[in-house]
């Protein structure tokens, strides 16, 4: 995409930037780990808390209006070759791990938390568990990804579609919730 900025304008992008936490303002930062070739659009929001890990692997793209939100503790991976299509919200509170080689369409939502619905909403109570997506995968448009998930390498999920339970690789999922459609190969 032309206009995106370069590997060492999004590295410049991070830093110097105050971080504030639930109003306060943060005195450490956190950790951002940038490949190279990296491309990152224009009105990205990097929603990162003191301590909290990212890592981005070389030749990744995020596309614009994309927002990436790390709490503290929390890890989130992109590997190797990955794309992050436009507005898509990736929200770590502990782990999400995107592998290499892997495409997000625009508006795809992945989290690996949601609120506690034992608990009041305004308890602000989550339920938080990791998320891991295989490499060389495809998330069509607006797909949404729960906690908890595993998605196997290769798999293909269809637009719309909630992953609310693990995928194998080599799959076609589709639907709410998203159930195999077919093998990939077949």
């Amino acid at each position: 995409m032309s206009g995106l900025p370069t590997t060492t304008q999004a590295r410049n992008s991070l830093r110097g930037k105050a971080m504030h936490v639930r109003g306060v303002l943060a005195s450490t930062r956190p950790e951002v780990r940038v490949g190279r070739n990296v491309r990152v659009g224009r009105g990205v929001r990097w929603r990162l808390e003191p301590g909290a890990t990212v890592i981005i692997g070389n030749a990744c793209e995020i596309d614009d209006g994309v927002t990436i939100a790390a709490a503290r503790g929390a890890v989130l991976r992109l590997g190797d070759g990955a794309f992050i299509g436009h507005h898509t919200t990736i929200a770590a509170r502990e782990s999400i791990d995107i592998g290499p080689g892997t495409f997000c369409a625009e508006l795809v939502s992945i989290r690996d938390h949601d609120h506690d619905p034992d608990q009041p909403p305004s308890s602000g109570t989550n339920r938080v568990t990791p998320v891991t997506i295989g490499r060389d995968c495809w998330l069509a448009t607006k797909v949404t990804v729960t906690r908890g998930v595993t998605i196997g390498d290769r798999t293909v999920v269809g637009a719309n579609a909630v992953v609310t339970h693990d995928l194998l690789s080599g799959v076609i999922a589709v639907g709410i919730p998203a159930s195999v459609l077919r093998h990939v190969d077949d």
